[in-house]
């Protein structure tokens, strides 16, 4: 009678185990949870991940293509049923989302989606009726990913392109597009962006006019004496920092930004205890106007910017290159996210083959500090392909 009452209690207790949504119903927040059929991610799931204040990544499937969301157990306050299920359709444009989802999350929502072909723009826009509502970073290396920090639920959308860089557009071009994304990108969107050619015209023209450094010809066939490969004919030279005159007369503004988007695409590889570094939308400063007098370089801006911000950042001195190294900021390093892994820097959409020391600044350029977890390849440095 005693084993009979036993077997009794032990079958009502798993049973108000799992209708409470207790210990039969946890998932393992360790490995990526497939959305079911019908999107619906439970309230309990989710209250699992903010209680273990984890990384969760939820995948799924639509089509060809393949999404995942990355949720921040830290980014959670309140928990209840959401539905994850998309609907994507690659167009001639772009790729048309809609979201099964009808109410805002409650807390932002890492999308990524996972394209079978590589898109040669370096960023992306999501736009709900016409009007620009998401920027989108990309990376990935043989195929694109599409990076998207979702706060806001719209039906439907469609993600396209900013910059499409052919293999014969003129340096010219190609800085015109950049400064063009940049100015939509600071100006959040107002309707200054209607006299946007016009602006950038302005802006190229008083560029070339106190742009005092020497450009490429193209010409070069062997490294430099610090073992830098030519230069790409358009680009600016590399300058040799103890040679450098700073002239704190003269201040000039240039944009800068710090994101670690790949790592959020290679969690797996992430070392354990930098988990709690990585922001949930993969920035870690957003584009920012920063003033910097003449004759100043990139790294002189990034030690200048962080130390303003209390970002941490440290870097080391290779003679063999003549230039300063960064090995960690945001308290991420070389090596935290896979051998591959670590630091570079993009000035107006070209990644320089020498050291951020070593690149003098012009007035206007827009400067990005991007995480790489396969030698740059992930993030579209074309030279270490």
């Amino acid at each position: 009678m005693k084993r009979i009452c036993a077997l009794f209690l032990t079958l009502f207790v798993m049973i108000s185990l799992c209708a409470c949504g207790g210990t039969f119903a946890q998932v393992n927040l360790r490995e990526p949870i497939p959305i079911p059929e019908n999107g619906i991610i439970e309230s309990h799931i989710l209250e699992q991940v903010k209680k273990d204040n984890a990384i969760a990544t939820f995948t799924g499937t639509s089509g060809k293509l393949a999404y995942e969301w990355t949720i921040f157990g830290s980014d959670i306050s309140k928990t209840r049923d959401i539905n994850l299920l998309l609907d994507l359709e690659e167009t001639e444009d772009g790729i048309g989302v809609s979201f099964s989802e009808s109410e805002d999350f409650g807390f932002p929502a890492l999308l990524s989606i996972y394209l079978n072909d590589k898109w040669t723009a370096q960023s992306a826009t999501v736009y709900s009726e016409n009007a620009p509502i998401y920027s989108v970073s990309i990376t990935g290396t043989k195929t694109s990913i599409l990076n998207i920090a979702v706060d806001k639920i719209v039906k439907n959308c469609v993600i396209q392109p900013d910059v499409l860089l052919g293999e014969e557009s003129s340096t010219e071009s190609s800085d015109t597009e950049v400064i063009q994304n940049t100015i939509e990108t600071s100006t959040e969107y107002t309707t200054e962006i209607e006299t946007e050619n016009i602006i950038v015209d302005e802006y190229l023209s008083s560029v070339k006019q106190e742009d005092d450094r020497i450009y490429s010809d193209g010409n070069q066939s062997e490294k430099d004496e610090y073992l830098t490969d030519p230069i790409p004919e358009g680009k600016p030279m590399p300058v040799e920092p103890e040679e450098q005159e700073v002239d704190k007369k003269k201040t000039y503004t240039c944009t800068i930004s710090i994101e670690c988007a790949t790592i959020l695409n290679n969690l797996e590889n992430l070392d354990p205890d930098k988990r709690e570094l990585i922001p949930s939308n993969g920035v870690i400063l957003s584009p920012t106007t920063v003033t910097f007098y003449d004759g100043e370089s990139v790294y002189d801006v990034l030690q200048r910017v962080c130390k303003e911000k209390g970002i941490h950042m440290e870097a080391s001195w290779t003679p063999i290159y003549n230039s300063a190294y960064v090995e960690g900021i945001h308290n991420l390093y070389e090596f935290d996210c896979g051998a591959l892994s670590g630091w570079m820097y993009r000035v107006n959409g070209w990644y320089p083959n020498y050291g951020c020391s070593r690149y003098q600044l012009a007035k206007g350029e827009v400067i990005e500090w991007r995480y790489t977890c396969d030698l740059g390849k992930d993030v579209g440095c074309d030279w270490m392909q």
